[in-house]
């Protein structure tokens, strides 16, 4: 009875909230728009995008604006519910919160080490990014190499994590994306081991975890496909968290010849077993890393609706709803067949139905 009296009235806000969220069949509707204003009509129905593209001419955005605009929208979403809770899930919501500082200094760096134009305007994202932090935003903003945007973040969290990348000659956004994340899992792993409890702690665990081995998995599959990387070298740029795969799994996958034998290795695992229960055809490793967490996150929801599972639900699903949004839009531009969206897209026909 406790979660239930601690999360009442969260998890009523959420399910409330979650009645603006884009239905199977909505985005059916969003895929067969003939243009994209007849796209933008089909997104007023909720409220979510009528607040987001109040006032915009959505006919002169391109990929990179929508991105930015729903981006915007989904942290003053997220400041609502953060000043709406306290306790526990005020703490979870400050590790989701990192996670989206996290992501603009990822695309700042990506943006200084390919020497192109900033793809953000991080005006826009002052009250959002920061602060909690030491660091004046206009002196980020004016950064035009990596040793300048890490002295901004001197008195930072983050300073420690990607000096030492720099100290030690890094040049990709990769050592530093990876520097970043394992700093963020380990913060994580704490957090849901020492200030969570039973269901509600393997719960988070089990989210965490998942990404982990994917993203594990998906670097090694990546160096198998594009690179050609020593299995020693590989070891140090994998993240030091497993899951459901063991450290055995692990080495194989990092020593397999080839992509193929990657993949024979992986049916074996414990994905490649979920993998045959989600999917009716066989799918691209990233979707199953994009299903494989649904799935966790509409189990855990239905198990414990009062717990932060609801919550957590909820975030993903917004933000993949937004992910889903934008790759729409930019296919209706370029005239894409509606069938074509849905297939690429939304990817139904791949995948069974876990609601």
């Amino acid at each position: 009875m406790g979660n239930l009296f601690k999360y009442a009235s969260l998890t009523t806000k959420i399910r409330a909230m979650s009645g603006d969220l884009i239905s199977i069949d909505g985005f059916k509707s969003l895929c067969e728009c003939d243009s994209i204003s007849s796209a933008m009509n089909e997104l007023m129905k909720y409220k979510y995008y009528r607040d987001a593209f109040k006032n915009v001419d959505v006919s002169t955005l391109h990929r990179e604006d929508i991105e930015q605009i729903l981006m915007l929208s989904s942290l003053e979403e997220f400041m609502g519910l953060y000043k709406f809770t306290s306790g526990t899930p005020r703490k979870y919501l400050n590790l989701v919160s990192m996670y989206n500082e996290m992501y603009v200094l990822k695309r700042i760096l990506r943006d200084i080490l390919s020497n192109r134009p900033k793809s953000l305007n991080l005006k826009f994202y002052a009250k959002h990014i920061g602060a909690h932090m030491d660091f004046n935003i206009d002196d980020l903003l004016a950064a035009n190499d990596v040793q300048q945007f890490i002295e901004t973040l001197k008195n930072t969290e983050y300073y420690n994590c990607l000096n030492e990348v720099y100290s030690k000659g890094g040049h990709t956004i990769f050592e530093y994306g990876l520097a970043l994340d394992t700093y963020y899992f380990d913060i994580c792993f704490k957090f849901a081991a020492k200030e969570l409890k039973g269901t509600e702690s393997k719960d988070v665990l089990s989210i965490l975890g998942t990404r982990c081995d994917f993203l594990n998995m998906q670097w090694i599959y990546r160096t198998k496909k594009y690179y050609n990387v020593k299995s020693a070298d590989l070891y140090a740029t994998l993240i030091p968290h497993y899951y459901k795969l063991s450290v055995d799994e692990i080495k194989q996958m990092a020593e397999s010849e080839d992509v193929t034998a990657f993949f024979e290795i992986f049916e074996k695992t414990y994905y490649g077993k979920l993998e045959a229960r989600l999917f009716k055809n066989k799918p691209g490793l990233e979707e199953i890393f994009m299903s494989s967490l649904e799935y966790l996150y509409t189990q855990n929801k239905k198990k414990d609706p009062y717990s932060l599972a609801t919550l957590s639900y909820y975030l993903y699903a917004r933000e993949l709803e937004i992910s889903r949004v934008t790759k729409i839009i930019e296919s209706i531009r370029y005239a894409l067949p509606a069938e074509d969206i849905i297939t690429t897209i939304l990817k139904l026909e791949t995948r069974r139905s876990f609601a």
